[in-house]
């Protein structure tokens, strides 16, 4: 016999507890809800971070925002404060905690520890099943981040790029960062097997989370992160290793692909946040958009009685994604020169409104303006059959 559910939401990460939390802050608060995760313990191990305009997403939680945001080329390093889209650092351990706090002391919602074993439809009864080793459970709809959807194939990716990384959070024996500034990329011209940047979120004058961050198709070495960044800590703060105390690593691969928009894993079983496509491919930020589907998924099933699913951007902005994951897959010193000539001709709150999708056409004109059109020029030409069927 299956335990039924109103909804299940399969994987406790940040797309399953995000939905979960957007349900309990909706009339759906009434529905039985099921929350399943091998383990869905709080972790301190990823900061989670995005630009927003107004009142970010889980405001009481929020870390940090900085108001101002740093770039640096092999030629200058320049900061601009931001009005508009103010630059915010949520850790996964605050958001875990709360949202799962929530669930516990709500008496319809239900969190399950346990290893979710597969996913079926079952088309006669409108009605989806969540196997686990011991036993199963029934909704009229699940939401599944756990596996790959299964009409992925790797022949479908265009341009497997990933962005990879590795990062110290890590306390200097003095004051050496700008609190009041993010440091969104620090471009490093010395790596040429893709593009390079360290990343630095200062907690305040004396702590941070420092990343050294990779576009590329291949993974480097755990050694080469850590070089790269105690070099950094050298020649920018001139610090020593042993004027720092290290007290925390973070490392993420996040997809960076060119993929067809999979919305459904099998009927009545959704695909949410990463699985569900929801990563922008060209800058591999993912938490604003997974609360854009939240949404459509709320309104409607309180509308329609079933989940609005719609493709996570627009046809123009898929194209720009497509040309950018061209140049930097084919060409990423060239694409090194695109991102100099973005950050020095544009304000820093326009290109955050471009890439956050909310931009007019006028908007976008400008800033392709700004950068060199011949490698787009090329990417149009070679991307134009992948163009068409966009």
């Amino acid at each position: 016999m299956y335990q039924e559910y109103d909804y299940i939401i399969a994987g406790a990460g940040a797309a399953g507890l995000s939905l979960a939390w957007g349900m309990l802050q909706s009339p759906l608060a009434d529905k039985n809800v099921l929350v399943v995760d091998a383990d869905p313990t709080p972790r301190h191990d990823k900061t989670w971070c995005f630009w927003h305009a107004g009142t970010p997403p889980f405001s009481d939680i929020i870390h940090k925002r900085w108001s101002t945001v740093e770039i640096g080329t092999p030629e200058e390093r320049f900061s601009q404060p931001v009005d508009e889209y103010h630059y915010y650092g949520l850790r996964s351990i605050d958001f875990q905690q709360n949202v799962l706090q929530a669930i516990s002391a709500h008496d319809r919602f239900h969190l399950l520890e346990n290893a979710v074993t597969d996913l079926t439809a079952h088309p006669s009864e409108q009605a989806a099943i969540l196997h686990t080793p011991d036993h199963t459970y029934q909704a009229p709809y699940i939401f599944q981040s756990c596996f790959r959807p299964p009409g992925l194939e790797e022949a479908d990716i265009r341009y497997p790029l990933k962005q990879h990384f590795m990062g110290w959070e890590l306390t200097a024996n003095r004051e050496v960062f700008d609190a009041s500034a993010c440091v969104l990329m620090d471009f490093d011209e010395t790596f040429t097997d893709g593009v390079a940047f360290m990343y630095l979120l200062p907690w305040d004058d004396t702590s941070g989370l420092l990343e050294y961050t990779v576009f590329s198709d291949r993974l480097l070495r755990r050694e080469v992160y850590e070089e790269k960044i105690a070099l950094y800590l050298h020649n920018r703060f001139g610090l020593q290793p042993i004027d720092y105390q290290i007290t925390r690593e973070e490392r993420g691969v996040i997809p960076m692909q060119d993929r067809p928009f999979i919305p459904w894993y099998k009927p009545r079983i959704m695909n949410i946040g990463t699985r569900g496509g929801l990563t922008k491919p060209s800058t591999g930020y993912t938490f604003i958009r997974i609360q854009d589907q939240v949404r459509g998924i709320i309104d409607g099933l309180l509308s329609e009685g079933a989940p609005r699913v719609s493709p996570p951007s627009k046809r123009r902005f898929r194209a720009y994604d497509l040309w950018l994951l061209h140049i930097l897959y084919t060409e990423p010193r060239e694409a090194l020169d695109i991102f100099f000539h973005l950050f020095r001709n544009n304000a820093i709150d326009d290109i955050f409104r471009f890439l956050n999708e909310d931009s007019t056409l006028i908007d976008d004109l400008k800033i392709m303006s700004s950068v060199p059109y011949r490698p787009f020029l090329k990417a149009i030409w070679k991307s134009r059959r992948r163009l068409r069927e966009l």
